[in-house]
């Protein structure tokens, strides 16, 4: 999966969501065939994260497991002891290589109350990233600064990805400090765009890592319902000519900036293959 070839990854792709399961096939056939050998699926929810284990099972996919902000409604306080119990139960799986998603969306929270109910599934499962030494999938939205500083606060130091990065350069290079790479996909892609790729040439390309974010986020030049993993390849073409990279220097500079982000992958590359 991962050798000297060029060969792409999504980084950040709800694979599993059921609003793709009449063209999650055909999807994946012709992401393969533009050179898209992997992807990773995030957890969101209890009852979505219990069955991913089985749904990347034989196929080259990998798997993080986590409560989303945008679910808040839906998680229950036992959640947390499922989810340690499940970390520790699948730990020794093959395909599971962070904890997430998780993080903090001040878009979707609009009073006190509400910030403090997302801090308390944030500050949680940080507790348990740290304490089973996986990298974090985040969700970030308004809230980089304090993110950021509470990750420095607990001295956390596994890393991981900020997916759909759209801070500035400024709090891009703190991520990164930190020891996260950024996800970038199709926001990149729009007209209106500008800012965001001013921001993508301006960070060095250790930073980034390629999603989609499907069936989510579509890029400017996909007319399918849905996003998919088949936007990669072009993604990567945006990505390498805002840096004047060849595409297979962007592909292997893509697959170094994966496995230090996520180090599980490569302890099981070969039999992911």
């Amino acid at each position: 999966m991962f050798n000297s070839e060029p060969v792409w990854f999504d980084s950040h792709c709800h694979f599993d969501f059921a609003c793709l399961d009449g063209e999650r096939d055909k999807q994946w056939a012709l992401a393969q065939r533009l050179g898209v050998r992997g992807l990773l699926v995030p957890g969101v929810q209890r009852s979505q994260c219990e069955q991913l284990a089985a749904f990347c099972h034989q196929r080259p996919f990998f798997y993080a497991l986590g409560l989303h902000p945008y679910f808040i409604a839906q998680h229950q306080q036992d959640d947390l002891n499922w989810l340690e119990q499940t970390l520790q139960d699948q730990l020794l799986a093959q395909k599971l290589v962070a904890l997430g998603e998780t993080g903090l969306d001040w878009m979707l929270a609009t009073d006190a109350e509400q910030r403090e109910e997302q801090w308390f599934w944030f500050r949680a499962q940080v507790a348990l990233a740290k304490k089973y030494q996986l990298p974090l999938i985040l969700h970030v939205r308004g809230a980089h600064d304090e993110a950021a500083s509470y990750l420095r606060q607990q001295q956390f130091t596994h890393g991981g990805m900020v997916h759909a990065f759209s801070g500035s350069e400024q709090q891009g290079r703190a991520w990164y400090k930190l020891g996260f790479r950024l996800g970038i996909g199709g926001a990149m892609s729009h007209s209106r765009a500008h800012k965001l790729r001013r921001t993508v040439a301006s960070l060095p390309l250790d930073c980034w890592l390629l999603e989609t974010d499907s069936p989510d986020m579509k890029p400017a030049f996909w007319a399918g319902e849905h996003n998919s993993p088949a936007c990669i390849p072009v993604l990567a073409a945006l990505l390498a000519s805002l840096h004047k990279l060849s595409l297979p220097a962007l592909a292997l500079q893509q697959q170094q900036n994966l496995l230090h982000s996520f180090p599980r992958m490569a302890q099981t590359r070969d039999k992911a293959e």
